[in-house]
């Protein structure tokens, strides 16, 4: 976990934030020799989490125990650990069972590090009831309730049947009383409590096993799924139904009991913005309940937990109907939530270590912080994903060439922002785990003033390698919508175009204000297209002054030759000149494969001015000029098929640098050549922290008297920015701060590489229009869960025909044609990224 703070008072905004005393550390209860009863902690999880508990650990000098799989070996809890333990692998179980789920194996690996208490996180063994006692009767304190507790408030089932029970007056949403898993008997009960009705896994949480039912047909396709993620994810399958409440909000209340029938609220939190039933932003606190509102939520919660004598962290989620201004009981997450970290910042507690303070047997009446606690300000948590929000939040994974929190050239002070992740610089996110990389957290003394301070550092946090939801996180907290405290959990779904764009576009303010004039639009526009064209330099500066710098200054063979040397130098092609290409823009809704832009010329200045070296940051020339449209003389359909395309399109920009000069001639032309762009380097670093990735750099470059800061990497399968005879172009991302999130660029040093690698495109585009066959691939390594249709069964498009899991996550296949189905794959068949899942012959 990374813990950003500054002494500097002064905010993002320019407003001054009040200093703040750290989170108040309460100390673990002492044996009867005056040691601590807790010395030694083995964390029966990984990533984020693990590093929170570290970090307490560290503080009250507990040693620390990670354990880890091969597939997460270099994770960064792995690191800050005082120990680390090995516990196998994810891919190639030992005995075919997750080694987190593993219980035997985790107790023994505890008792062998001599560790005295277990902490599970929050996932996995969390709430496992059977984990927590075999801990126990193992002699070692299980940092959490009791196994009484988790099988009674833990399941929501039987959460609900005890409190009808025990505590009528919790109020509790309307559902299906019954424990039948049988579709027959929950279509039944549906149609009784009225649709839509929601279903979701019984054990656990996050999301995992929730559908939506709207009508009955869906219902017995949904349970299948459901109860196979329920299964994967929790070790049960069980699954309830309930009324689905569409226009409500999802309020949850901290609170903390201890061994002696002491419970307390730490207040309420709001978690109402999710995607699929998950939770993407939370804050605290909630800004709709009035306080007599969240006076008697406390109570109900308070009420619950000690109606079974709750010990430990935990959360009362409540689902709150914004029409009636009436809230239901949802469930009890017996555990230490995600989302405790807002919780802390409005208390002042820290809250991993009051888990330790009465897993000892400590007493919350001796804590005077407890006794007094109050709410402080307003704390939002945003989470930081490896997904793609235009395929529908479609996790991604692979190499983070760079990771750099919340740098900003415009912000100089950290205060009171938590960065909290297990990734850095050289980490991979894998597949075989949640996508979530990081938890991004601010406190501001208002909810504007946070919701400010944590766009800054969204729009400022640099993860390049893998697609995130950076800008979308900031796209939420920036909409009108977000602002009304009367926001929902239908907020995604019902702004999810608007929320698709890029909040800090000229093209979105422009087309977003119906009183704006066509004038004023083309003008956006045309100002918009011209930064493109501008950012579109910064990679081409940065591969070749990497390419300079590789030389180490060293004198070599024909060193005083210039780059891309033509022994005809003043033929207007002879130039030195990158074409770089957009792609995958965020800013532009993608449906599925690349969203490229307009190829662009950068043609650089022969002159010794303009050569771009290390030591020299004076003045470069350059122009830009949009790759031409291939143009052919032949009309023979046969002819023209048979001519490289290649070769056309450089005949094409020959007679384009030619009309015009070459933009950089000084011979005479009836075309006046374009205006140039003149370029300084002001500062070329790199990164804190980037030792794991060289190439990475930061610099901020002047082009035309307007400053840019951008943080670049290299894409990692190309070892050297100039290979020789490259004909494949080098994948440059830079992450710009003023834009909030990441582009990247397709790059050719020279034209001649340019042009030759389209011939590859050409073949591929002129393949055999009569072929039949139409393959659906893994968009990335997963695991085939179930196949629906039989070899050659007739299939519709639109239909669902196969069901991956990758990244903790279940994906529907569905074909876009009709036609016949085929797939060489049965059930539990890993298939890698890039493989065909099936065809459909039409």
């Amino acid at each position: 976990m990374t813990i950003l703070q500054d002494n500097n008072t002064s905010g993002s905004n320019g407003s001054v934030c009040p200093l703040r005393s750290p989170l108040f550390v309460a100390q673990p209860p002492l044996d009867g020799n005056g040691r601590p009863k807790i010395q030694k902690i083995l964390i029966a999880n990984r990533g984020e989490i693990a590093c929170r508990i570290i970090a307490t650990c560290r503080k009250l000098s507990v040693t620390s125990v990670a354990v880890y799989v091969e597939e997460d070996a270099h994770s960064k809890h792995v690191i800050e650990a005082d120990e680390a333990i090995n516990i196998g692998s994810v891919e190639r179980p030992a005995n075919g069972l997750n080694p987190f789920l593993d219980i035997d194996l985790l107790i023994e690996t505890a008792v062998s590090a001599g560790a005295h208490a277990i902490h599970p996180g929050y996932g996995y063994l969390s709430e496992n009831a059977q984990f927590a006692d075999r801990v126990r009767q193992a002699g070692l304190i299980f940092i959490g309730p009791s196994s009484r507790a988790m099988l009674t408030l833990g399941d929501k089932r039987m959460s609900k049947e005890y409190l009808r029970t025990h505590a009528p007056e919790v109020p509790l949403i309307p559902g299906f009383a019954g424990s039948s898993q049988e579709a027959e008997d929950l279509e039944k009960a549906a149609a009784e409590i009225g649709f839509p009705v929601m279903l979701k896994a019984s054990a656990g949480g996050g999301g995992k096993g929730m559908r939506i039912i709207r009508e009955a047909s869906q219902l017995r396709r949904e349970l299948h799924r459901a109860q196979s993620e329920a299964q994967r994810s929790f070790g049960s399958s069980d699954c309830i139904l309930e009324k689905y409440i569409e226009n409500s909000k999802h309020v949850e209340i901290q609170i903390l009991g201890d061994s002696h029938g002491e419970v307390v609220s730490l207040f309420d939190r709001d978690c109402s913005v999710q995607r699929r039933h998950q939770k993407v932003i939370e804050e605290t606190p909630c800004p709709f309940l009035t306080e007599e509102t969240r006076r008697r939520m406390s109570e109900v919660a308070i009420t619950i937990a000690k109606l079974i004598g709750y010990e430990g962290a935990g959360t009362v989620e409540f689902v709150f109907d914004v029409s009636t201004n009436r809230f239901y009981f949802l469930e009890v997450n017996a555990r230490l939530q995600v989302e405790h970290p807002i919780t802390e910042e409005v208390t002042g507690l820290d809250l991993v270590s009051l888990q330790l303070f009465v897993a000892a047997g400590g007493r919350l009446r001796d804590l005077p912080a407890i006794q007094n606690v109050s709410q402080r300000g307003h704390a939002i948590e945003v989470r930081l994903c490896a997904e793609d929000p235009h395929r529908d939040f479609f996790p991604d994974h692979g190499r983070v060439h760079l990771w750099l929190p919340g740098f900003s050239s415009s912000s100089r002070t950290q205060h009171d922002v938590r960065y909290e992740t297990a990734i850095q610089t050289g980490s991979s996110v894998s597949i075989y785990f949640d996508s979530m990389i990081a938890k991004i957290v601010v406190w501001a003394p208002t909810r504007p003033l946070a919701i400010s301070k944590l766009v800054d550092k969204l729009r400022s946090t640099a993860c390049l390698g893998v697609k995130t939801n950076q800008l979308f996180l900031q796209s939420c907290l920036l909409h009108p919508a977000f602002h009304d405290p009367a926001y929902t959990t239908s907020f995604i779904p019902r702004n999810l175009e608007n929320l698709l764009r890029n909040p800090h576009g000229a093209r979105i303010s422009s087309s977003s204000s119906s009183s704006s004039s066509s004038s004023s639009s083309s003008s956006s526009s045309a100002e918009e297209e011209e930064h493109e064209k501008t950012l579109s330099i910064i990679p081409c500066l940065y591969l070749r002054k990497l390419a300079e710098e590789a030389s180490d200054g060293r004198r070599k063979p024909f060193s005083n030759v210039r780059r891309q040397f033509r022994n005809q130098r003043f033929d207007p092609v002879s130039v030195h000149c990158d074409v770089v290409t957009a792609v995958d823009r965020n800013q532009t809704k993608a449906e599925g494969g690349k969203q490229e832009g307009q190829p662009m010329m950068c043609l650089w200045s022969p002159s010794s001015r303009s050569k771009v070296s290390s030591s020299n940051n004076n003045v470069r020339e350059l122009h830009l000029i949009p790759v031409p449209a291939i143009t052919t003389a032949t009309k023979d359909p046969q002819k023209k098929k048979e001519i490289s395309e290649a070769t056309a399109l450089y005949n094409t920009i020959s007679r384009t640098l030619r009309s015009s000069g070459g933009a950089t001639s000084t011979t005479t032309t009836t075309t006046p050549p374009p205006k140039p762009y003149l370029v300084t380097i002001d500062t070329w670093d790199q990164p804190p922290g980037a030792d794991a990735d060289p190439s990475t750099r930061s610099t901020q470059v002047s082009i035309n008297g307007s400053k840019i800061l951008a943080h670049i990497a290299i894409d990692s399968k190309h070892t050297h920015p100039h290979p020789p005879n490259q004909n494949h172009p080098v994948t440059i991302i830079c992450h710009f701060p003023h834009l909030g999130t990441s582009l990247t660029y397709a790059l050719h040093p020279s034209l001649l590489s340019y042009c030759t690698s389209l011939r590859k495109t050409t073949t591929s585009q002129n393949t055999d229009p009569s072929q039949n066959h139409r393959p659906i691939t893994a968009p990335m390594p997963c695991k085939i869960l179930s196949i629906l249709k039989k070899p050659n069964e007739e299939v519709k498009s639109g239909e669902t025909v196969m069901v991956i899991e990758s990244m903790k996550m279940e994906v529907a296949i569905t074909v876009s044609e009709n036609g016949r189905f085929r797939s060489p794959w049965k059930i539990g068949d890993a298939v890698e990224e890039g493989g065909v899942l099936c065809e459909v012959v039409v």
